[in-house]
């Protein structure tokens, strides 16, 4: 039997070959088309940046007029953002001055106030003043003015009030507290340690007194801490060879950008093996950091408290008695809301944590700590304040989903919880006029 040349050889296989491909060519096609129908990938073009820094009063703040786009990889949520000329993501108001007919509320907070990852009309400020508008909830009209910004501590939203505070005429003064990473942002070792550097005011104590430092703000003026590293397994060089084809196919396949946070979350290993050969961006793994590492913002719940974290509690415990100070000299009365964090609703949220993070095992973690510590210091100040974690735990075990699961900010449910929530505690305290 004659033998195959290997021209003969080629004509047989070439077809089965370029069969193959197009069958691979059509099948991305279709499912690029797919992900593209559907919407299930993020934007190509990045998310807004509505932040302005350096700030001299609180380090960062919004941008007044800012506006543009807010997503993440996972596409949990897509929302157009803008921020007003007073740098508040609130509607635009043609004057500060509070008509005589409104009963105004100041929102402070964090990321959770300000509420990006929904519709303005459906975050905790505006879910708060329609429900307490909505069946004669109260005698007068309601205003909830939202003054959140992403980071802030108790620190920043002490110090906005005393700059910015009395322009707003306020009858109340609402803090929203989140023990998950406010006691962290009040103290300048654990959020120095955190962010690795010094990138705003800080309080600290001096004879029970809290005494400013780094005001008005100025980073150039500011000493900073020697460079570190972030502890990671990342060893290699920081711009892998094929990070430039991963740039182009993040710009061009949606495909590409639906892919990567669904393989960094069902797939770690591939996923960590891509991003080592720059084919996925590093930031979507998930502990992605060594065996030896702990977060920063656990340590508060980390029983019992290290030295810096109870020197954290008590230093806020002095904002919190300067805040109500501020609100007494603007004649508003100051109420609280304790926040939630996602792993103390959610039980499979934390054991996440445990997973990514083996270190933690050889200590005692309390997840209710951080809210007795908050409530222990409203008590102590004779502020009335709710906390939200009961009614978060109730609802959340009927099936509700009130945590982003990625992002793990409140999702809408979560938002409108929060605020019918704390309007019938207003209510029920007489914060607010009554009918």
């Amino acid at each position: 039997m004659p033998l195959m040349s290997s021209s003969s050889r080629w004509r047989k296989i070439i077809p089965g070959v370029l069969l193959a491909a197009f069958s691979i060519a059509f099948s991305v096609l279709l499912l690029e088309g797919g992900v593209r129908l559907l919407r299930l990938a993020p934007p190509a073009e990045g998310t807004g940046w509505f932040w302005r820094v350096p700030d001299p009063q609180t380090g960062w703040s919004l941008q007044p007029g800012a506006s543009g786009r807010w997503f993440n990889p996972q596409v949990e949520y897509d929302v157009e953002v803008a921020i007003n000329s007073n740098g508040l993501r609130d509607i635009e108001r043609a004057t500060l001055a509070k008509p005589d007919d409104v009963f105004r509320i100041l929102l402070l907070g964090d990321s959770y106030v300000e509420g990006l990852r929904v519709p303005l009309e459906q975050t905790f400020g505006k879910t708060l003043e329609a429900r307490l508008n909505a069946d004669g909830l109260a005698s007068q009209r309601i205003e909830v003015i939202p003054a959140g910004v992403s980071g802030w501590g108790t620190d920043q939203e002490l110090l906005w009030l005393r700059e910015y505070g009395a322009a707003y005429q306020p009858d109340l003064v609402l803090l929203a507290f989140f023990p998950g990473n406010d006691f962290q942002n009040n103290s300048e070792t654990l959020e120095v340690e955190n962010m690795g550097s010094v990138q705003k005011p800080f309080f600290h104590l001096e004879n029970g007194e809290p005494v400013l430092r780094y005001f008005p703000f100025d980073p150039a003026a500011v000493a900073q801490p020697a460079e570190t590293t972030t502890p990671s397994d990342n060893t290699g060089d920081s711009r892998p060879v094929l990070s430039p084809v991963a740039a182009w196919l993040k710009q061009h396949s949606a495909l590409y950008r639906f892919a990567g946070p669904a393989l960094a979350g069902g797939a770690p290993d591939l996923a960590r093996s891509l991003a080592d050969r720059g084919l996925l961006e590093r930031g979507l793994l998930r502990g992605d950091t060594s065996d030896e590492y702990i977060p920063v913002a656990y340590g508060v719940y980390r029983a019992p408290l290290s030295d810096d974290w109870t020197n954290s509690v008590e230093l806020t415990g002095a904002l919190i008695g300067e805040m109500r100070t501020q609100a007494k000299m603007l004649d508003a009365s100051l109420a609280a809301v304790i926040v939630t964090a996602p792993e103390q609703v959610y039980p499979d949220r934390w054991q996440q944590r445990l997973d990514d993070n083996p270190a933690m095992a050889a200590y005692t973690w309390d997840l209710e700590q951080p809210n007795r510590l908050a409530a222990d210091l409203f008590l102590r100040a004779g502020i009335r304040y709710l906390d939200l974690l009961p009614a978060f735990r109730e609802r959340a075990e009927a099936g509700a989903l009130l945590h982003l699961r990625h992002d793990g900010h409140w999702t809408p449910a979560g938002e409108q919880l929060a605020g019918e929530a704390t309007a019938e505690f207003l209510v029920e305290q007489n914060l607010v006029p009554e009918q």
